[in-house]
C-alpha cells in the first residue's frame, strides 16, 4: 500500500481518490469494501505497535460553553458562532422533485434504477454537507493542533433530550437537520484525543432562562424569544450567547 493506492486480494492495486488518510507504519489486518450511491469505499483495520499511541497532553486553556441551536449551529461563550448549513432545507425542493421522478418511472425498469441512484446521491450530498459542517466546527472548538494553553481545558454541553425535541412537529425537521446527536458524539471523541474534558450539563438546567449576569430566571421565556432581557439587572443579551455563558459558568 502506498499513499495513493491500495492492493486488495483478487482486485490487485487500486488507485485511491483521496490521499494521505491511511497510516503506512502499522500492520494491516483486514479491509472492508462497501458501495454507496455509486461510489466505492474501503476501510482498513490497522494494529499499531506498543508504545506508538501516546496519551494527549492535558489542555490548559479557558472553559468554553457551547449552546446548540437552529439559527446557529453552535454559539460559544467566547463570542464565536458557527453557521448552520441547513443542508436539508436548502435541497428539500430538489429532493422532492427527484422523489417524484422516481415514483413515476415503471417499476423494475432501468430508468427507475437511474432515478433511484440520482435520489440516493442527493441524500448522500445532504448528509455530507451536514457532516462536513459538524467536523469543521468541532475541530475549531477543540483546536487539537494548537498549544496546550490555547486549547480549552473544559467544554460544557447540554445533555439534550433530542428524541423528545423531535416530537415537536413544527421544529422536528429543523432539529434533525442540525445533527445535534452527531455533534455530541464527535465532540466526545475528538475532545478525548485532544486532552480536553467535556462536561454534560443536565437537560433540566435552565441555561436559556437564567441571566448570566445576575442569575435571575425568566420562567416566561419561550422558544420564539431570541433576545434575553433581564428584568432584575436590565441586561440585554442574545439568547444563545446567554445560554453559552451559563453553561461555561457551570464548570467554574
Amino acid at each position: 500500500m502506498s499513499a495513493g493506492a491500495i492492493q486488495l486480494p483478487r482486485l490487485g492495486m487500486l488507485r485511491l481518490k483521496e490521499h494521505g488518510y491511511f497510516p503506512l507504519g502499522g500492520k494491516i489486518s483486514s479491509a472492508t469494501i462497501r458501495e454507496q450511491t455509486g461510489r466505492w469505499y474501503v476501510s482498513i483495520c490497522v494494529h499499531e505497535q506498543a508504545g506508538e499511541a501516546k496519551d494527549p497532553q492535558r489542555a490548559t486553556g479557558d472553559v468554553i460553553g457551547v449552546d446548540l441551536g437552529i439559527k446557529w449551529l453552535a454559539t460559544l461563550s467566547d463570542g464565536r458562532t458557527f453557521e448552520n448549513p441547513k443542508a436539508l432545507r436548502k435541497k428539500i425542493t430538489m429532493l422532492k422533485r427527484l422523489s417524484r421522478r422516481q415514483s413515476r418511472k415503471a417499476k423494475g425498469s432501468r430508468n427507475r434504477q437511474k432515478a433511484k441512484l440520482r435520489l440516493s446521491r442527493m441524500h448522500a450530498r445532504i448528509a455530507n454537507v451536514r457532516q462536513d459542517a459538524l467536523h469543521q466546527a468541532i475541530a475549531q472548538i477543540v483546536a487539537r493542533t494548537k498549544p496546550d494553553q490555547e486549547r480549552p481545558r473544559v467544554i460544557v454541553l447540554e445533555d439534550l433530550n433530542i428524541a423528545g425535541m423531535l416530537k415537536n412537529r413544527r421544529l422536528a425537521r429543523a432539529i434533525a437537520d442540525v445533527g445535534m446527536y452527531e455533534f455530541k458524539r464527535q465532540m466526545l471523541y475528538k475532545a478525548e484525543q485532544a486532552g480536553v474534558k467535556v462536561l454534560l450539563a443536565s437537560r433540566w438546567e435552565p441555561s436559556s432562562k437564567t441571566c448570566s449576569w445576575c442569575g435571575w430566571i425568566n420562567e416566561a421565556l419561550t422558544l420564539s424569544d431570541r433576545v434575553f432581557v433581564c428584568l432584575e439587572c436590565g441586561s440585554v443579551q442574545d439568547r444563545d450567547a446567554n445560554a453559552a455563558n451559563n453553561l461555561a459558568a457551570l464548570a467554574q
